[in-house]
């Protein structure tokens, strides 16, 4: 079941992040968890939400704008964005129903958020009704197909609040490749005030170009313009994205030998003079197991351990703290379950 399987992670990963509590103990908690960038943002925007961590592309599939410096964003990201708990579990029925149920503690052990899923596809057709604790239900109806060497999707998503009173909301999300452009849309149909999309092309092997753009509805106008240029061969991964003319970021990843990876995270230039770094080194055992390192540019660091218990169970500790007080500084521990039956 791989890709119902990520199918059911990306929808708990787009959810959660939306509504994760926003208040937290202490400041220094809270910087712990802010990124490099609004890109990476544990808490995004609406305008951000297409910008969650994105699943590698299928074969045949051409890389999204996404894609541009996900190697580097993967080794630094992932696993240091654990709260206090976190556990997940999907399971597929034998009508072939796929079931996925999501629960965390974030950013402590009392702030909890989870949900439960139902999903089921019948040959390019799929179907899911979910319920999270935020008080949402999220409906998506999806169409795929590959014809005449072009790939497309349409996705309608639907929303019923409860929280203060009843609101409702609708927007589809569509796309559209062929070697060598894809292009990917997100629009408005119901009380959804952002147009989102982007394009890119791939005019050599390994190389991609793009444009994203956010526009907004209610106040008529460009939230965001970005561009960026990316290179992945695999081992090595380069990626620069301009946002808005005012913001450049890079990111490079490197794999050495089979075992051992470094990433470098960094703006290069902001018109605010904000200086953010992230500097992160990787071992992997080749058994289901490896270690990861990080460290920021106000000595922030931190390390994650991730291993497989089994065939369907992968465990995640964390681990961070002061790099200039290691003792009396912020601490922060992570632990996360994932079950596959």
């Amino acid at each position: 079941m791989p890709k119902a399987k990520e199918r059911l992670r990306s929808l708990f990963r787009r959810n959660k992040k939306r509504n994760r509590p926003t208040t937290y103990p202490k400041d220094e908690e809270k910087k712990e968890e802010e990124p490099a960038n609004q890109e990476e943002s544990a808490e995004p925007s609406k305008k951000d939400e297409m910008e969650i961590m994105p699943n590698p592309p299928e074969e045949g599939e051409m890389p999204s704008y996404f894609h541009v410096g996900a190697l580097a964003k993967d080794l630094l990201i992932t696993g240091f964005k654990i709260g206090a708990w976190k556990v997940e579990c999907n399971t597929r029925t034998d009508n072939d129903y796929y079931l996925s149920t999501f629960g965390e503690g974030y950013p402590t052990m009392d702030s909890v958020f989870g949900g439960i899923e139902v999903f089921k596809e019948i040959d390019n057709y799929n179907m899911s009704l979910g319920w999270f604790t935020n008080k949402e239900i999220v409906s998506e109806i999806g169409v795929h197909g590959i014809n005449f060497e072009s790939r497309w999707y349409a996705l309608l998503k639907s929303t019923i609040g409860t929280k203060d009173g009843v609101t409702f909301k609708t927007k589809l999300k569509c796309g559209f490749e062929r070697n060598p452009v894809k292009v990917e849309l997100v629009v408005p149909v119901y009380k959804e005030p952002l147009f989102l999309g982007y394009v890119v092309v791939t005019p050599v092997e390994n190389w991609l170009l793009g444009y994203r753009a956010a526009y907004n509805l209610d106040d008529k106008g460009f939230d965001k313009h970005a561009f960026c240029l990316g290179y992945n061969n695999g081992r090595t991964e380069v990626g620069l994205k301009l946002e808005n003319f005012e913001d450049l970021r890079g990111s490079i990843f490197q794999r050495i030998g089979e075992r051992w990876a470094f990433a470098i995270k960094s703006n290069l230039y902001s018109s605010e003079n904000v200086k953010q770094f992230a500097f992160g080194i990787e071992y992997d055992f080749q058994n289901g197991t490896l270690v990861k390192a990080k460290v920021r540019e106000d000595s922030r660091t931190g390390f994650v351990y991730q291993t497989k218990m089994g065939e369907n169970i992968d465990v995640m500790y964390h681990l961070a703290f002061d790099g200039v007080d290691p003792v009396g500084g912020a601490h922060r521990i992570g632990v996360s379950w994932d079950f596959h039956c």
